[in-house]
Order: structure tokens, then C-alpha cells, then sequence
């Protein structure tokens, strides 16, 4: 199965927990701070290989992802993103994540939701291809959703 999720719905802290989940970080395809402009395509093929090996794989939910991916038949796709109600406790989740982890990353995706979530969050529930899993309440375990 392939999950892509929206920024801080716990993809990194679900695959810690070492249960067949993988966070497969597309921040990891920056080479000295550029990043090829078809780097999708690796990212997306390392997932599916991972995917058929039987692991749960988490990607980024970038629209050259996920356009990739709703191409390709046979593969459980889904698509995990915070409701349209949940706007402002979801960007003051993510500034409290990057207030605690001072990292560049955690900065990008709070002022990215900051700047367009409602944006974000209208075009995840308007792709086609995948399951569409909206989260409803702050309050839920990931795993239950997916």
C-alpha cells in the first residue's frame, strides 16, 4: 500500500513504531540543495517496489506524486489529508512541530500551510485514483484512519 499524506498527519512518527510502516522522506532527493526536477519518478518506483515487498510506504503528497502514482494500476493508493474544518488547529499543530524541532522542513510545511492550506487541502480531495481518507477530528490514530 501506498499512503500519501499531508504534512504532520504522523507519517514519520507511525513508521518509527516499526510495523511495517515506511516514511519515505522526499526531502531525501535534495543533492547539494537542488533537487533533479524529475526526482518523482525514482521516489515513486523506490515506493512501489516497497509496496509489492509488502511494507506500508508513506510519501509526500506533492501533485507530481500523486499524478504519477494515479497513473499506475494495481497498486492500493491512498491519500491521508486533515479536513477543511480542521484548518487552524492543523497550521497551530504545525507551528508548535516546528517551534519544537527548529527544522528547516518543519518550517517549510508550516508556512506552506500557512500560505495555501485550504488550497492543499481542496486539491487532495479532488484527485483522482486514490482512496481519499479525511481526517475529521485532531484527535485520531493514523493507522485506524488508513
Amino acid at each position: 500500500m501506498i499512503i500519501c499524506g499531508y504534512q504532520g498527519i504522523g507519517k514519520s512518527t507511525l513508521a518509527n513504531a516499526g510495523n511495517g510502516y515506511i516514511d519515505l522522506e522526499s526531502g531525501n532527493f535534495f543533492v547539494d540543495g537542488n533537487r533533479h526536477e524529475d526526482w518523482y519518478i525514482p521516489y515513486c518506483k523506490i515506493a512501489m517496489h516497497l509496496s509489492e515487498q509488502g511494507y506500508r510506504v508513506f510519501l509526500s503528497s506533492h501533485s507530481v506524486v500523486r499524478e504519477y502514482l494515479a497513473k499506475e494500476v494495481g497498486v492500493d493508493k491512498r491519500i491521508v489529508f486533515p479536513s477543511l474544518e480542521l484548518k487552524d488547529a492543523w497550521i497551530s499543530k504545525l507551528k508548535a512541530r516546528w517551534e519544537n524541532s527548529n527544522k528547516d522542513k518543519d518550517y517549510r510545511a508550516y508556512m506552506n500551510a500557512v500560505e495555501k492550506y485550504d488550497e492543499n487541502i481542496r486539491d487532495l480531495m479532488n484527485q483522482n485514483g486514490f482512496l481519499l481518507l479525511p481526517i475529521n477530528d485532531v484527535d485520531y490514530d493514523l493507522d485506524e484512519v488508513i
